[in-house]
């Protein structure tokens, strides 16, 4: 009962904003910031919500959990009438004529597609469900459909001077980097006869919902297994190599961008004397705090490699430390020489493992290897154009000539790292002997 009454005042306090989202101000709106919450004021509505209504509302929604995001998702979607035309949003417009999969299906004669902001604030918690370093990592928007940026290899240095001294000139290094900006959609609907048949057996389900869920889950797993493993520059890239997976529509991941002289190797499933995680983590971390800037908040491996670092931890802890890594998920934790730092198992095959060609520590070459990153988050950003969460269009029934109600779920979004020094790896020999 708790859970429900948790959704109707979210639906009370948001109903009317989310109804609002598409509508046209008759008045000049007064926009907020997202300091201003003040209990019972809502965010500014306009024909497309602002950086700071998002924010607010993403803010707001994210102490909802799963099931609570779920309902109150379901109760939005059942409403009708809602949405902009794409016209209204200059960036999609831009972007259809580049991506066929959102071109073919919005060339329609029977009606026009709606943009549904009014389920977007809902989408984007339901994202970070699956996906929680989404929260965690910086969006900023993007400068073309190929972001640019300048990598910072060395910041430079400073000099003690005398009172009337000449100041020392010097600077920071940079690198010139790019990253495509991807175009990530899926297309999911439910047929007529689906939704009639739910109901007259019976079921309280709600087919359309489930489908844009693991629409989300599916989009997830893409975008996680992009950063950690996509390889979009170099073809010869594979899931079984450090480049990574190649895709020229994609951008370049972690496995290939720290693939450095700071990377630390180690055997920690040796049947003897195999090397400790915890002691892994740490020389991962030594070069970051070395560089001397910003450290290390967190630490990303698989689901393999989370488990052999709680076991070794188990002989000399009693109980496992734990952080809340974003509202409402909290994750393990390891004392390092930085402080507590979050760990986070990826599911599936996002991380992965390949075959290294590293002959350092007590690597000879070809390993069967698989990553963990030692990340300072505020060095990373997620350049994003348009929403920077998963948006979703909703198609008219009937358009296609079929009895079906489809809706598109996308994103926009790719990698930059800005600073190399400060971020490493450690690539774990999944070898026994």
């Amino acid at each position: 009962m708790s859970d429900l009454q948790k959704v109707l005042a979210t639906l009370d306090e948001f109903g009317t904003t989310f109804d609002k989202a598409n509508d046209h101000p008759a008045e000049p709106i007064v926009l907020k910031t997202v300091g201003d919450d003040v209990q019972g004021v809502l965010p500014s509505m306009r024909k497309v919500l602002s950086d700071s209504d998002r924010m607010l509302m993403s803010r707001q929604l994210s102490g909802l959990s799963a099931p609570e995001l779920t309902h109150l998702f379901y109760l939005q979607l059942q409403k009708s009438d809602r949405g902009i035309a794409i016209g209204h949003d200059r960036l999609l417009t831009a972007a259809m004529a580049q991506d066929p999969v959102i071109s073919k299906v919005l060339d329609t004669t029977g009606g026009a597609a709606l943009i549904r902001q009014d389920l977007e604030p809902m989408l984007e918690q339901l994202f970070v469900k699956v996906f929680p370093a989404w929260q965690r990592i910086p969006k900023v928007p993007a400068n073309g459909l190929v972001h640019a940026w300048n990598q910072i290899t060395d910041y430079g240095d400073a000099e003690f001077m005398t009172e009337l001294g000449t100041v020392t000139d010097d600077n920071a290094t940079y690198v010139r980097q790019t990253t495509n900006i991807a175009q990530l959609a899926t297309r999911r609907g439910v047929t007529f006869r689906e939704q009639l048949t739910v109901p007259a057996g019976g079921m309280s389900w709600n087919p359309q919902q489930i489908e844009i869920e693991q629409g989300l889950i599916a989009m997830a797993h893409k975008m996680q297994k992009t950063i950690f493993q996509g390889q979009a520059s170099n073809s010869g890239g594979t899931a079984s190599n450090e480049l990574g997976e190649y895709d020229p529509n994609g951008f370049t991941g972690l496995r290939s961008i720290l693939n450095t002289a700071n990377a630390v190797n180690f055997e920690p499933y040796l049947t003897s004397n195999p090397d400790l995680f915890a002691s892994a983590i740490g020389e991962t971390i030594v070069p970051i705090t070395d560089a001397g800037g910003s450290l290390p908040s967190v630490l990303y491996m698989r689901a393999t490699e989370a488990q052999g670092l709680s076991d070794q931890q188990l002989s000399i802890q009693r109980t496992v430390d734990r952080t809340e890594f974003v509202p409402g998920v909290t994750v393990p934790a390891i004392a390092t020489s930085v402080g507590l730092l979050p760990v986070l198992g990826v599911p599936g095959d996002s991380i992965g493992h390949y075959t290294t060609s590293s002959t350092a520590g007590p690597f000879s070459g070809g390993e069967d290897v698989a990553d963990l990153y030692a990340i300072s988050e505020n060095t990373i950003v997620i350049p994003y154009l348009g929403s920077p969460g998963p948006s979703v269009i909703e198609i008219p029934p009937g358009v296609s000539g079929q009895l079906t109600r489809l809706f598109i779920i996308y994103l926009f979004g790719g990698l930059a790292v800005m600073a190399i020094p400060f971020n490493n790896k450690a690539r774990a020999n999944l070898a026994t002997s």
